[in-house]
């Protein structure tokens, strides 16, 4: 009866793991990443001067008022999100459970103002985008 039985064992054994695959590994979560609603300048010559080359805004805005508002999204939601004029102190943007967030840029000079809006989170590697905002008159 056992003769009869391990044939029988072993088929089972064999087309139970037919077919499958094997789970591919999680990928683990090594940055912040987040997305902006601002334009994105168009490229230039890498020697078309700070604006278009070297030094190129990551996103850019314009506006006539002092200030301006924009909206995005950062992955993880957990993430502390800031904007930081150049050469001033970060101002904390609050971010809602689904990541989204509503920074606003204030006391904008006429002509071209940058800020640094950074994401980040324990352990991951921070968020960074260069922001050039225009004050038209």
């Amino acid at each position: 009866m056992a003769r009869r039985l391990a044939p029988l064992a072993l088929a089972a054994a064999l087309l139970a793991g037919c077919g499958e695959k094997p789970e591919p590994p999680a990928s683990r979560v090594t940055a912040v990443t987040g997305t902006l609603d601002l334009a994105r300048p168009a490229p230039g010559p890498p020697d078309a001067g700070t604006i278009a080359g070297h030094r190129a805004p990551d996103a850019t805005a314009s506006t006539k008022r002092t200030s301006l508002a924009f909206s995005g999204r950062v992955e993880p939601a957990t993430s502390r999100v800031t904007l930081r004029p150049a050469g001033g102190k970060p101002a904390t943007v609050a971010v809602a459970d689904d990541g989204s967030f509503r920074a606003r840029a204030r006391r904008l000079k006429r002509g071209v103002n940058r800020f640094v809006l950074e994401g980040r989170a324990a352990s991951l590697a921070p968020w960074k985008v260069d922001i050039a905002i225009t004050r038209r008159r």
